[in-house]
């Protein structure tokens, strides 16, 4: 997601907003902007800091979560990923996975909203099943929450951080046919984050 002015963000989050602090037109030697959003703004990783006291933060995230061949699967079509939607598809050697749901085509054609509360979310049943996989490293989703909107328990995020799984957040995989990628995943490095901003890559011939 391109961060802009007035873009969709999650309730409550503080939203996207840029400022010059220094400014050419204004007689000053350089342009230098100021900026303020929440952590989870826009495209963004979640860390287990997130949901976990304990937790590490972004900046100990593994690299090799961030990096490498990762799988985007096709789940548009239902309103919920759950296991059974997962079992025939993961292929048995995945460690990163992107899915694919109705959400894309609303982020990439209403990129400011408004916020979408019925969005394709990932279900307790298919976070189980993912974690007990034991080499999933990363799973992304295409809007800005994994989890089902107004679950106060948030199974999903509970789950998969607590398994140390990286939670990848607000990808827009509209144009993206389902297969095999390479990932290249940069968050900011920002200590003791539960979440930071973050430019999301998929690579064809890498593969």
């Amino acid at each position: 997601m391109t961060l802009t002015h007035g873009m969709v963000t999650y309730p409550k989050d503080l939203p996207y907003q840029r400022q010059l602090q220094r400014s050419i037109k204004r007689g000053d030697s350089s342009n230098v902007s100021q900026l303020e959003m929440s952590a989870h703004t826009g495209s963004h990783v979640d860390s287990p800091l997130h949901y976990i006291e304990d937790g590490y933060g972004v900046s100990d995230i593994p690299l090799d979560h961030l990096y490498g061949p990762v799988q985007v699967i096709d789940c548009r079509g239902i309103p919920a990923v759950t296991a059974d939607a997962l079992k025939p598809k993961l292929l048995s050697q995945t460690q990163r996975l992107l899915l694919k749901t109705d959400n894309s085509r609303q982020l990439a054609d209403n990129p400011d909203g408004p916020f979408n509360p019925d969005f394709v979310y990932l279900d307790k049943s298919a976070a189980v099943f993912l974690a007990e996989q034991g080499i999933i490293s990363l799973v992304g989703i295409d809007y800005l929450s994994i989890d089902k909107s107004g679950l106060a328990d948030k199974p999903a995020h509970h789950i998969l951080l607590k398994n140390k799984i990286t939670i990848l957040e607000g990808i827009v995989l509209a144009d993206i046919k389902p297969g095999l990628y390479f990932l290249a995943c940069g968050p900011l490095k920002m200590a003791e984050s539960d979440g930071a901003p973050c430019r999301a890559v998929l690579i064809e011939d890498l593969i």
